[in-house]
């Protein structure tokens, strides 16, 4: 079975933005691209998918979810100015990998993946969705993986979860039901309210009885300190529900990748990365076109 990766860009860029933070040349920062390549290269060397693409996010103030709830990601903190001008940059990365760049107004890099991994999926491809963020566990099906930033074990540089048991050990709940879960808990780095007073340890405790929010409410004399928050409770849930159906075209072709060394070169170059331009041997002229594939790197 042919193997597709989806990136999720803004989890690993921040993930090395601040792994990195004192790199720069005389001229700009470049520790979040520098990172964002040597993450790049390991998903490739650990996965060897034979299609990749990647998904941004867009403004919050776009976000279809703020009609829902208006102070939806309103905790955030803006990104660090030092990051934002290296965005730039991590396109141009991309560009070199020939990784197509997918992002639609009104809706998050999370509904840009699971809309592609949907549509991959259906065409008998293994999909990986390389991110950092739980809420992508509830995507979790036959031929869909994700693999978690910084969560692998024994040396594993990710962590994959694979199928519903994976994810009831990794969050408590099967996939399909995480929705109604961050109904309850609500989801702090998102602003994604929940029931006052609702934790992850009682929340998984309701669960086991009633495993929806639907059942719950309608055992509602069985439980105490939530009926009043009804309402709540399911617009969580419709804050961290996924979209799956976005009008995202899926070609084979568009998720064709292969690194083009004289513009990885030419940025490697720009930004003093010279380990990546030893051990990528982008100094080497190729005799065959610049496009080539990646099975040796």
């Amino acid at each position: 079975m042919k193997r597709a990766v989806l990136l999720d860009v803004s989890a690993i860029m921040y993930r090395a933005y601040f792994a990195n933070m004192n790199f720069r040349t005389k001229n700009e920062p470049t520790g979040a691209v520098y990172g964002f390549i040597n993450t790049l290269l390991s998903i490739i060397n650990e996965f060897k998918p034979d299609y990749m693409a990647a998904a941004f996010d867009v403004k919050r103030s776009s976000l279809k979810r703020t009609e829902i709830y208006s102070d939806y990601k309103s905790n955030r903190q803006s990104a660090p100015e030092d990051l934002i001008t290296q965005i730039p940059r991590i396109e141009e990365v991309l560009d070199a990998f020939n990784i197509n760049r997918y992002k639609i107004d009104g809706y998050e890099a999370d509904d840009v993946l699971g809309s592609l991994a949907k549509k991959i999926a259906k065409q008998d491809i293994e999909v990986i969705i390389v991110t950092g963020d739980k809420d992508l566990s509830q995507l979790v099906e036959k031929n869909i993986t994700i693999a978690l930033l910084g969560k692998g074990t024994e040396g594993e540089k990710f962590g994959t979860l694979k199928n519903s048991d994976d994810v009831v050990n990794y969050l408590g709940v099967v996939p399909e039901k995480i929705p109604d879960l961050f109904g309850l808990i609500g989801d702090k780095s998102d602003g994604i309210p929940g029931v006052t007073k609702i934790g992850e340890k009682k929340a998984l405790a309701i669960f086991s009885q009633y495993d929806s929010l639907e059942k719950i409410y309608d055992n509602i004399d069985n439980l105490k300190n939530i009926e009043n928050e009804k309402d709540i409770a399911f617009m969580s849930r419709e804050l961290a529900k996924i979209f799956t159906d976005l009008d995202i075209t899926v070609e084979e072709k568009g998720l064709q990748y292969g690194m083009d060394r004289e513009k990885l070169y030419s940025l490697c170059k720009i930004l003093e990365f010279k380990m990546f331009i030893k051990k990528l041997g982008l100094e080497e002229k190729p005799q065959n076109p610049t496009l080539f594939s990646l099975e040796d790197i």
